[in-house]
């Protein structure tokens, strides 16, 4: 029987005038990941947002397994997924310039 964690409301009205960094999801049990990212404002910031992983919740590295960045220009919608191997799971926006808003919203699931 699968399993799923939800949350609609991981990052919301995240300041995209600076980095964006969302809080640590235990991904124990889960084998895939998924994330749509939106830019709520209309304004448009430079900056790639990632789905970062970690084995021990300290040291984290972007993802380069399936979709797991996109660049972020303008007021758009991005969806990222991908296969978890490591413990935990984040989404980070590194801003290279410009603001906006940021929500996020997070699936995880069991195969």
């Amino acid at each position: 029987m699968n399993e799923y964690i939800n949350n609609q409301t991981y990052i919301s009205s995240g300041d995209m005038s600076a980095d964006v960094t969302g809080g640590s999801i235990d991904a124990a049990r889960m084998s895939k990941v998924s994330a749509t990212c939106v830019n709520t404002s209309g304004s448009s910031p430079d900056g790639t947002i990632y789905i970062q992983t970690s084995n021990d919740g300290i040291t984290w590295v972007n993802s380069g397994i399936g979709t797991g960045s996109a660049a972020i220009n303008a007021a758009e919608t991005n969806v990222l997924y991908q296969d978890l191997y490591e413990r935990y799971v984040r989404i980070f926006f590194d801003r290279t310039s410009g603001s906006a808003s940021l929500n996020v919203a997070i699936t995880l699931k069991s195969v």
